[in-house]
């Protein structure tokens, strides 16, 4: 449930900052990150951090045991990675701290345990040859996907630490769009302007809803051999989604899933790829996590000896590529399928993705990507 909230506080502050543009973000990859930010915090910054990323009360061991669970799901995805046809998620965190101070045994030791996570010293003054060190890492991380996440102009001796996280996915529908239904289509763009898209077509039942109180429609898309799904919910104004968005912050995702119901449904989806940066320093002191930006941060659990850390920057890379095999997504269970009857004159409900539109790759309880597409 907190995952959910955090995902939800953030996506909320993010979606009405980038209003014109496409967005992707992975709040459990973030909410990851900070939380082994959390693991060597004190004092106020320690609680601050506990509010802000909706953080169960306990103890550390506690709380980051959760985050262990979430990595070892993500590692069972990837189990049968040498099958082409399987699906993978994998996270990978990192923390890269200035080789000023000594690490903490016992921080690397928690970072090691509960998010597979390294803890490196690391020259900062030495920008380019740093900079390069953090990119190779990402890219291998994400197959290739992400590349230059920092950039060595934004390294310098005053960098302390830097928090690093990637998330990749890709997955194949469970029932692959056929290439010849493919037909150049009409696209509204968020600006009013009429353009034409590569549009996927396929007629098959999925989970669907109308959302009369999101006034909006919703349908999920399952991938093969994951309960991963992904979720598209298309307001009905065509142009309806910074509305649909706001509406979004006071709901659960889960909630909505749980409202779908299977139903022969004519589906119309373009085909999208795009990439998507920003650095979270802002979003996050807007949700109230300030301090671990500021000199009065606290992360005296992290270093062997006292000193003053913060964390200079959050930084956060998304890519997403959909086509009629499946999607690839970046950042830095048992499938019952019941054999349905045929009906003779079955209501089937169409759904036309034409219009700008949110969406977010989730299953019952975690949201792996949320964004929105505005243009094409």
């Amino acid at each position: 449930a907190g995952e959910a909230r955090f995902a939800s506080k953030l996506y909320g502050v993010l979606s009405k900052a980038r209003t014109a543009d496409n967005l992707i973000v992975s709040p459990a990859s973030i909410r990851a990150a900070l939380a082994m930010a959390y693991l060597g915090a004190e004092g106020s910054t320690e609680l601050e951090l506990q509010r802000g990323l909706e953080l169960p009360v306990g103890n550390k061991s506690q709380v980051a045991q959760q985050f262990a669970e979430l990595l070892s799901a993500a590692k069972a995805e990837v189990a049968a990675e040498d099958e082409e046809e399987q699906p993978k998620l994998k996270y990978a965190n990192r923390i890269y701290v200035t080789d000023k101070y000594a690490l903490a045994e016992k921080f690397q030791q928690l970072a090691s345990k509960y998010f597979g996570a390294a803890a490196e010293s690391v020259s900062f003054e030495q920008s380019t040859e740093t900079a390069q060190r953090i990119n190779a890492w990402v890219e291998q991380q994400t197959n290739g996907l992400i590349k230059e996440l920092v950039s060595s102009s934004g390294l310098n001796a005053q960098t302390a630490a830097m928090l690093i996280n990637a998330i990749y996915f890709k997955a194949d529908w469970r029932n692959n769009f056929e290439d010849y239904a493919t037909s150049p289509r009409e696209f509204l763009q968020r600006q009013g302007e009429r353009i034409t898209v590569d549009t996927m077509y396929q007629s098959d039942y999925f989970n669907y809803a109308q959302l009369p109180a999101l006034n909006a429609t919703a349908v999920e898309l399952p991938y093969r051999g994951t309960d991963i799904v992904f979720m598209i919910i298309l307001p009905q104004q065509q142009q309806g989604l910074a509305a649909l968005e706001s509406k979004l912050e006071q709901m659960d995702l889960h909630a909505i899933s749980s409202q779908l119901r299977r139903q022969k449904v004519e589906l119309s989806l373009p085909k999208f790829k795009f990439e998507f940066d920003v650095s979270l320093q802002q979003t996050l002191e807007q949700l109230g996590l300030k301090e671990l930006f500021s000199t009065q941060a606290n992360f005296g659990s992290m270093l062997q000896a006292a000193a003053p850390l913060h964390i200079s920057e959050v930084k956060h890379k998304a890519y997403i590529e959909l086509n009629e095999k499946g999607t690839s997504a970046a950042g830095a269970t048992f499938v019952k399928v019941s054999l349905e009857s045929y009906i003779e004159n079955e209501v089937s409900y169409e759904f036309k993705v034409d219009h700008p539109f949110f969406f977010a790759i989730k299953n019952s309880e975690h949201i792996y990507f949320m964004g929105h597409v505005n243009q094409l």
